[in-house]
């Protein structure tokens, strides 16, 4: 009886190397080679043979009595310690290896190149799991019922393919200035053509550097096994050595130390004499305080492409996610092979002139068939070429379509119809002090209608002011890559959304239901607006826009200007701007997932800057007053490993003229039951203004550092965090003396603060903030102003 097969991880469906089968009772046994391959042979039948090797538990499966047999082995990775090994004397020969293996880190890893070019072939897939029959059969499902022909079961539980993009690119590296570019040049996707998703797909995004102290992983760093503080979050494990592409080679294991880290459970070959890494593969560890994820693995291989040159050949990335615990999962994989190294050439400096470092060529879509057989690195599985099929015809089913229109409707608030989507739906209702009930309809073309264009508009009704209010916008791109925009608005509304940034706005129907008891300041506008937005380059851009402003006050407010003829000048509470405004931003290296008309940042690792100038002009259409105002910000995060991530924003700016409060800078403060992070949130509206002023926002997020070590509370997977925030400011005595009637302070020259201690991931989705007020406390009884507060919020994070 002669018994073949494979032995591979059952996460990453990666080959198992130098693992063992066996059969109990039998003098026979069979060791795996470095591709995860057996051969065992019997003399007599036997009922079951097994697999194992150190790390992962073992796998029995029953035997058949035919004469040639494959039986494949998928091995589930273990945390139990390795008490094989013994270290009698002297230190753990482990040790040994593994400092070597830091202490050489810079000649092995990519920063002792100068430059570095290669193909890059990136092939993504998404999986359903865990479908049972009860699922298949339920009523929704019956429209679909065919895609479940398409269920795989070589991995042992069943799968269903659900989506597979390929991507061919050109990838690029400079050490000085530091610098990556990819080019992407081909791409195919299963049932869709977008060229935004293609950038996303690239081999630029999701990268874990082994070489790094710290690798970034679903938005969380872990410690590396390699890192320079190694040996404070593993243990090591010297457990098999071999010869591996002429290199000969240490196989060692290693373990979180503790719990509470983000650490990884895994092994690593390491190549003797360069101590370089040949490969390595890893798993999160159990403990690790992320959410919706139930394994998440990576694997990766590193070749040498010349002598002291090692270059990573293949990274693949498996994460297995589920949002509750008995419905259906998804699997992404992400296999990246990287071919054709051309190392230290000068001229590859020539492709960085551009500045992008993610640039989607022309005509992704139109290579055939033969190019993408001919192409890949390794060909498609069965399942994996009937998922083009798959998808196809899903986007031809009505009941498909309709399924994602009502997903795409609960995360973006708008549901589409064709040529159009209505909403937001969470401001269809509204409840404020003027209207006291509030309806509002609105909607905004899609895509289908145009790529080039957009256009929008609402209609509302107050009940209690018996007012129609409306408004419309319009953007068009005259350009693409980069990016040239006009556009413009026009709003005859109440200004329910406050300047500023929020996490909820005014006209949401949850901010009209949870508010502090206090007045709302609302203004009536009638506000147009043109502008033109031009992208320079990736990161920086420039807006120019005029606009011309009515504002009618909702509240008690009065203005009173100085008469510089001595006269006494009419009180107003109703004025009229007009502005020229030119804005610019700037974020080094910031990345970015577009769609057709939005686009979200992925963030940068640098700080990003933003500058305004506004000039107020006199008399153009009966506006009322001339001035200057300059403001700047600065956002910035990082990471502080292993206690969480650090954010801090600074504002600063100045006016120069003689303004209404409105005009001037009043400071955004929070009057709903929500936290929001750019407000102050024991603050009013209006509480403070200033015509000159500079803030500071600070806050951590401790990601669960101190929370994790508790063992009870660490099964709750709580995160801890601290914010501060500070206002300091001044107002010209003419500023001062013409803004009468409403009662707002000036924080000078003692600065408002606040701070706070908040808790997240409190089911996974919930946050839970106290905020004290540590300056004015109990300055003005009439605004009812807090000195405590209890604020919450809904965060969703890994």
């Amino acid at each position: 009886m002669t018994i073949t097969g494979s032995i591979t991880d059952a996460v990453t469906n990666e080959p198992v190397p130098f693992a063992y089968v066996y059969v109990t009772g039998a003098k026979a046994s069979a060791e795996a080679n470095f591709e995860g391959k057996y051969t065992l042979k019997l003399t007599q039948p036997y009922d079951s043979i097994y697999a194992s090797t150190l790390g992962y538990y073992k796998k029995a499966k029953l035997l058949g009595k035919a004469a040639q047999q494959v039986i494949n082995f998928q091995l589930e990775r273990s945390e139990v310690s390795l008490q094989e090994v013994v270290v009698s004397a002297g230190e753990n020969p482990a040790d040994i290896i593994m400092r070597k293996v830091i202490k050489k880190k810079k000649d092995n890893s990519i920063q002792h190149l100068r430059y570095y070019e290669c193909e890059a072939y990136n092939k993504v897939e998404i999986d359903l799991y865990d479908i049972d029959e009860k699922f298949q059969n339920r009523k929704v499902m019956k429209p679909l019922g065919f895609v479940f022909d398409y269920m795989d079961s070589t991995e042992g539980k069943p799968y269903l393919p659900a989506f597979l993009s390929e991507t061919f690119s050109d990838y690029y590296y400079r050490k000085e200035p530091k610098q990556r570019k990819e080019i992407i040049k081909a791409t195919k996707q299963s049932g869709m053509q977008n060229e935004s998703l293609s950038q996303f797909m690239g081999s630029m995004y999701q990268e874990v550097d082994i070489y790094a102290d710290w690798m970034g992983l679903m938005t969380k760093d872990f410690a590396s096994p390699i890192g320079d503080g190694a040996f404070l979050y593993y243990k090591f494990y010297l457990i098999d050595s071999s010869v591996i592409d002429g290199h000969f080679c240490y196989k060692i294991s290693f373990q979180p130390k503790g719990k509470g880290n983000n650490t990884f459970i895994g092994d690593i070959w390491i190549a003797d004499t360069s101590f370089a890494v040949k490969q390595v593969s890893m798993q999160v560890a159990d403990h690790v305080n992320i959410n919706y994820v139930e394994k998440s693995s990576v694997h990766q291989e590193f070749t040498e492409i010349e002598p002291g040159a090692w270059m990573i050949t293949k990274d693949k990335i498996v994460i297995k996610f589920k949002l509750v615990e008995k419905a259906v999962g998804l699997i992404g994989r992400k296999t990246t092979i990287f071919r054709d190294f051309e190392l230290n050439n000068p001229s590859t400096n020539i492709v960085f002139h551009d500045r992008q470092d993610i640039v989607v060529g022309d005509n992704l879509f139109e290579q055939p068939d033969s190019f993408w057989q001919a192409s890949r690195p390794d060909t498609l599985s069965a399942n994996e070429q009937g998922v083009y099929i798959m998808v196809d015809s899903l986007n031809n089913t009505k009941a498909f379509r309709t399924y994602i229109d009502i997903v795409n409707a609960i995360f973006t608030g708008y549901y589409p119809w064709k040529w159009f989507e209505f909403g937001p739906y969470l401001s269809t209702i509204g409840l404020d002090d003027v209207e006291q009930f509030r309806l509002r309809l609105g909607f905004r073309t899609t895509s289908e209608l145009s790529k080039r264009f957009r256009v929008g508009a609402y209609i509302a009704y107050g009940f209690a002011d018996q007012r129609w209010k409306y408004g419309f916008n319009c953007m068009v791109y005259l350009l693409k890559k980069p990016n040239l925009i006009l556009g413009g608005h026009y709003k005859h509304d109440l200004d329910l959304s406050s300047s500023g940034k929020a996490d909820v706005s005014q006209d949401n129907i949850l901010a009209g239901l949870w508010r502090r008891d206090v007045m709302q300041k609302l203004n009536f506008v009638r506000d147009a607006n043109l502008y033109i937005e031009k992208e320079w380059l990736s990161g920086l851009s420039l807006r120019l826009g005029a606009s011309h402003k009515r504002y009618d006050t909702e509240f008690p407010f009065l203005y009173k200007p100085i008469n510089n003829d001595n006269f006494s000048a009419p009180v107003i509470r109703s004025f009229t701007t007009a502005e020229l405004q030119l804005d610019g931003r700037f974020a080094w290296r910031e990345k970015f997932l577009s769609g057709t008309f939005d686009r979200t940042s992925l963030g940068s690792t640098y700080p990003i800057l933003n500058l305004s100038y506004t000039l107020g002009i006199k008399n153009v259409l009966g506006s009322d007053f001339s001035y200057h105002k300059l403001e700047g910000s600065i956002d910035h995060h990082f990471a502080i490993n292993p206690i969480g991530h650090f954010y801090y924003t600074i504002n600063a700016g100045k006016v120069f003229g003689d303004l209404p409060m409105q005009l001037l800078f009043p400071a955004h403060g929070n009057e709903t039951w929500f936290y929001s992070t750019y407000s102050f949130n024991v603050m009013n509206l209006y509480e403070f203004v200033t015509d000159r002023y500079a803030s500071l926002l600070i806050r951590h997020h401790f990601e669960g550092f101190f929370l994790n070590k508790i063992p009870g509370i660490r099964k709750l997977k709580w995160r801890e965090l601290i914010t501060f925030k500070a206002l300091i400011g001044n107002l010209s005595s003419n500023n001062l003396s013409q803004n009468i009637l409403f009662p707002f302070k000036v924080p000078f020259p003692k600065p408002y603060m606040e701070m706070g201690f908040g808790l997240e991931n409190i089911f996974k989705i919930f946050r839970v903030d106290a905020v004290w007020r540590l300056s004015y406390r109990n300055d003005s009884a009439a605004l009812k102003t807090p000195n405590f507060w209890v604020l919450f919020g809904v965060n969703i994070d890994f």
